[in-house]
């Protein structure tokens, strides 16, 4: 039986992409698409390439009252982080699937709101009910959950490749986490910073003092707050994409045996995480334009430090269709379910 589905914030870069991969899922009936960018109504087809000539619902003004008058069974918010953390209480009190693509409910800690997103969180209660949907490290809790907060692109980069490494890693030593971005990670904006000419053959990093992933990262890595932890991201001059590269340090010394064991323990079974041989490093190339994710490693320092690459698409695996995989486990669909 298909559920009904609505996606607020449809006209960003993540929304369009979300709607694309829902349009054409077996299991899912779009109702209702909705825009905080704008306060008029614009036709389905202009949401995403592939759609122009497709048949939907119009993309009306965001607003709960108007969700809830399509009467979904579920709702994604590709919304602002404001946006999401008001709306979402309406709709859950309606008894609505809520799967947050903003950042509104990843963090555990109320108190961290306001200093790393910069507000007063409106439903705190909320942030004990969320499911982390790092979809490959859940398990029953995703089926028939209600509220879903997707990781950020970063962590689901970064996450990916250092939590089957958590066993080994010396956290007493830095942990340093460098990734690199697709200019469409800032969304959709008018700003001279993301323009061509300031992008094109240009390469930059930015949020080096803090960046609001850093605790995302830390809480679901088990990262004490002042364990030496280092997240820099940086603008490539591509469209998307994410390529994070991680140096660790063990507490012993490590095989390549023993790294590859953790890998397939944690991935073997996943449908959309490939783990390169030791020594062979992912790219942006290997996974752009689709759900999954790719991993690599290189052994350094006689076994106790080790080079790890992950690469992801930052609107795909980095949220849209990530989004789709944790839809698919709350409702008991395949995994792969409009993803394949």
């Amino acid at each position: 039986m298909k559920k009904r589905v609505s996606i607020a914030g449809a006209t960003g870069y993540s929304g369009g992409e979300l709607t694309a991969l829902l349009f054409k899922h077996p299991s899912a009936e779009i109702v209702g698409v909705f825009s905080s960018a704008s306060g008029k109504e614009t036709p389905f087809g202009r949401l995403h390439p592939s759609l122009r000539k497709s048949q939907g619902p119009p993309v009306l003004p965001l607003s709960a009252e108007a969700v809830l008058g399509a009467s979904p069974d579920a709702v994604f918010l590709a919304t602002p982080n404001e946006v999401s953390a008001e709306i979402a209480p309406v709709l859950l009190e309606a008894g609505v699937t809520v799967i947050d693509l903003a950042g509104s409910f990843r963090l555990r800690d109320a108190a961290a709101y306001p200093g790393w997103y910069g507000f007063a969180h409106p439903a705190p209660a909320l942030l004990g009910q969320a499911v982390y949907g790092l979809t490959e490290w859940c398990g029953e809790e995703l089926r028939g959950a209600r509220l879903v907060a997707n990781p950020g692109c970063y962590p689901t980069s970064v996450l990916l490749a250092l939590k089957p490494l958590r066993p080994f890693l010396d956290l007493s030593l830095p942990l340093v986490c460098d990734s690199k971005s697709g200019v469409s990670g800032a969304g959709k904006k008018s700003d001279l910073a993301f323009s061509f000419t300031e992008l094109a053959g240009n390469f930059k990093a930015y949020g080096v003092s803090g960046h609001r992933h850093e605790p995302e990262m830390r809480q679901e890595l088990g990262v004490p707050a002042d364990a030496p932890f280092s997240f820099v991201p940086h603008l490539l001059p591509v469209a998307r994409g994410i390529l994070s590269t991680m140096h660790v340090t063990f507490a012993r010394a490590v095989t390549g045996a023993e790294v590859s064991a953790l890998f397939d323990a944690s991935y073997s079974s996943a449908p959309f995480v490939s783990v390169l041989p030791e020594g062979s490093l992912p790219e942006l190339a290997d996974v752009v334009q689709t759900p999954r994710a790719a991993i690599g490693f290189v052994l350094k320092g006689g076994g106790r430090r080790a080079v790890v690459v992950s690469v992801i698409d930052n609107l795909l695996k980095g949220a849209a269709s990530q989004a789709v995989q944790n839809f698919n486990r709350v409702f008991s669909f395949d995994e792969k379910e409009g993803l394949s």
